[in-house]
């Protein structure tokens, strides 16, 4: 089993692949035309990886009762369903197509969004949820990359029900404990645990904690130990207080302690847009940040694609040192997986959207081989560098960056050697300062690969690092560097 390509047909011709729109957990959507009217629509299917499980059938069993329950829904901010269908040995759900972004995107693009614009759609899928769990059932993954926005009316739809279940408000019940870090809550981590309303409530307050300020907020397990919660203001000082202090109560630590619906925190939300008069405590600096308070190690059940490590590595679970300025991230644009010598970057990009970033780095040190093709040598020297196509390393690039909400990619990475001196030109002090800057050593020491951090909040630019040790010469980074800039990377 794999992906359909460009030009398949399914269902006796009435519909023609176009291409991938993108990835889940589990499943791939793709665009397609729809035969004879010639309309556009988007069809999702459990994606190449989950169709090699053993427990497929039960996995294909969860995308059908995903699909009949998004069919059943009938609101303007829901994704709609038009049809629901059998190819082969794979179930299909055919939706309409949105032409527009996603607002993590959007986001992303506009630098954070202003106050107004933010609230406008956090209200729009505060209705669309508000509605969902009439239903009785839970989102359970509502963030940025999961609403779309229509490219003409810039309204706000909410997708991917692929976490979906049923539930009882207040009543213990067994769910999967599948979640996204920074936007799922407490009880989301637990199998089994009370089930309500503020599921949804913690991650919409999430989302709009991320689109005001391009920040991920702690995740709650990190919380539970005894991070504090930055609150949004903190980042950017043109949130108002009225909806600083919404955002806070949407994410309190304990389900009882917030809104108990979603109707009840959209209240909170309401009245007019009142900046705050932002005074830094320190006259000296625009902002103020209090220290963070060191943080417990948080048991490997609490962390979800986390490495084992040494008692040198970087700690797996505690986030990094928050800076008083928002940290850089590059825009994100849609990506066609685009290469030149054939390559296949669809593995790629599906471990990168499940956040397997040690699998994501070793297989784009297998590309990297292939590109070049020296699969059977397993390694690289500078020839083989400089003759790396632009556009597959672009592609990689992009695969990255989206992966990691900007903070992984060769791009970043160029970023920062630029920024501590580097040049194509290998210099040891300035190589050991890049180090430093991205967590590749410590202690004056270079990490070892299985030290590495091979999480969302290791430190910006520390991957990847192509651990298949494919250098086979001292200062590869320099010429890779050159390679980039050759390629505008």
């Amino acid at each position: 089993m794999s992906h359909w390509q460009p030009g398949t047909t399914i269902q006796e011709g009435r519909y023609t692949i176009a291409k991938i729109l993108g990835y889940g957990g589990s499943g791939v959507t793709y665009r397609a035309q729809e035969n004879p009217t010639g309309d556009w629509v988007a069809i999702k299917t459990l994606n190449a990886l989950m169709q090699t499980r053993s427990d497929f059938s039960k996995h294909q069993e969860r995308f059908v009762q995903e699909a009949f329950r998004l069919a059943k829904c009938s609101h303007p901010h829901v994704i709609r369903v038009d049809n629901i269908c059998q190819e082969g040995a794979l179930w299909c759900m055919v939706m309409e197509c949105v032409a527009g972004g996603d607002l993590r995107q959007y986001a992303v693009a506009k630098g954070g969004l202003q106050e107004a614009e933010a609230l406008r759609y956090i209200q729009q899928i505060g209705s669309a949820l508000d509605y969902v769990h009439q239903q009785k059932f839970l989102h359970r993954d509502v963030k940025p990359a999961n609403i779309m926005l229509r490219k003409q009316t810039m309204e706000a739809i909410l997708i991917d029900f692929g976490l979906a279940r049923e539930f009882v408000q207040d009543e213990i019940q067994t769910h999967t404990n599948s979640r996204t870090e920074s936007f799922a809550p407490i009880e989301q981590y637990e199998k089994t645990a009370k089930r309500g309303a503020y599921t949804d409530v913690y991650a919409l307050a999430a989302t709009f904690y991320y689109v005001l300020t391009l920040q991920l907020p702690f995740p709650a397990p990190f919380r539970r130990q005894g991070a504090n919660l930055i609150p949004p203001q903190q980042h950017n000082p043109n949130i108002s207080d009225r909806i600083n202090l919404a955002i806070l109560k949407g994410m309190e630590l304990n389900p009882e302690n917030r809104s108990p619906s979603i109707s009840a925190w959209l209240e909170l939300l309401k009245g007019p847009t009142v900046p705050h008069q932002f005074r830094p405590k320190n006259p000296q600096s625009p902002a103020f940040n209090p220290p963070i308070p060191p943080l417990n190690p948080i048991s490997s059940r609490s962390a979800r694609n986390t490495s084992p490590t040494s008692s040198r590595s970087v700690p797996q679970n505690v986030a990094p040192p928050i800076d008083t300025s928002a940290p850089t991230v590059q825009p994100i644009q849609s990506i066609s997986l685009i290469s030149i010598a054939g390559v296949d970057y669809v593995p790629l990009q599906e471990l990168l959207s499940q956040a397997k970033f040690k699998e994501a780095d070793q297989e784009t040190a297998r590309m990297l081989l292939k590109l070049a093709n020296r699969e059977k040598a397993g390694w690289l020297d500078q020839i083989h560098v400089d003759n790396l196509p632009c556009e597959d390393l672009r592609t990689i690039d992009h695969l990255w960056q989206q992966g990691s909400n900007g903070r992984f990619g060769f791009s970043v990475q160029r970023r920062i050697y630029k920024s501590v001196g580097g040049t194509s030109e290998h210099n040891v002090d300035t190589w050991k300062l890049y180090c430093d800057r991205i967590g590749w050593r410590q202690n004056n020491k270079m990490l070892s690969y299985k030290d590495l951090n091979f999480s969302l909040w290791a430190t910006e630019g520390h991957l990847p690092m192509l651990g298949l040790q494919i250098w086979g010469f001292t200062g590869w980074f320099a010429v890779l560097v050159s390679r980039l800039e050759m390629c505008q990377i």
